[in-house]
């Protein structure tokens, strides 16, 4: 089965059962609903800025295009895909917005929560293990998927420039495009209100 959504109101007003659809704005699909046999192919062009980052110095511009085939062996999933978008993000050092296109591939695994046999039973996690992802609820969201494929895209140290000189602590001048007109010397804030104070001769 193939499911081309350029918009999610396509889904939404649907009057059948899909196994993707749309619940408050959110892009899921419904394991149990995976053909076995065929899979699932999904082309889904997200709207304008969405979904939304959970980093507040990192978002979305434009609209991301992610298209992947879901595989399912019981409750085991498998999402093989791509994700393409332009993500912003602001400077560490001097704050200046700059911009990211990603095209990021993945092959993920994912698996209902682990149910210990016994309340003191304990499951030591294998190398294997640590790049499986767990679903609840008989669902996977796929604008999480969205925001794990960005956050891996995204560099750990977001400079402008390996050399950016930040802003000055005092003026907030942007100290790449110039020396500002700040003496270089940090004042003290525990002695600013000696500054106000006159003194008669």
């Amino acid at each position: 089965m193939t499911i081309f959504c350029a918009k999610r109101f396509l889904i939404r007003h649907l009057n059948m059962q899909l196994p993707l659809c749309s619940k408050a704005l959110v892009m899921i699909i419904v394991v149990g609903q995976i053909s076995e046999e065929e899979g699932l192919r999904i082309h889904h062009l997200y709207p304008e800025g969405e979904p939304h980052l959970e980093e507040t110095d990192s978002r979305i511009k434009g609209r991301p295009d992610l298209c992947l085939l879901a595989t399912r062996a019981g409750d085991e999933v498998q999402l093989e895909g791509s994700l393409k978008a332009m993500v912003e993000f602001d400077c560490d050092r001097c704050l200046k917005v700059l911009s990211l296109p990603i095209d990021q591939t993945f092959d993920l695994v994912y698996i209902p929560p682990l149910k210990p046999s016994g309340a003191h039973d304990e499951k030591e996690l294998g190398n294997d293990d640590l790049s499986v992802g767990f679903y609840q609820g008989q669902a996977i969201d796929l604008d999480d998927v969205v925001r794990e494929q960005v956050e891996l895209a995204l560099p750990m140290s977001r400079l402008c420039k390996e050399d950016c000189l930040g802003l000055c602590q005092q003026c907030g001048a942007d100290l790449n495009e110039g020396a500002c007109q700040c003496d270089g010397r940090e004042s003290d804030p525990r002695w600013e209100a000696l500054k106000e104070l006159k003194f008669d001769n």
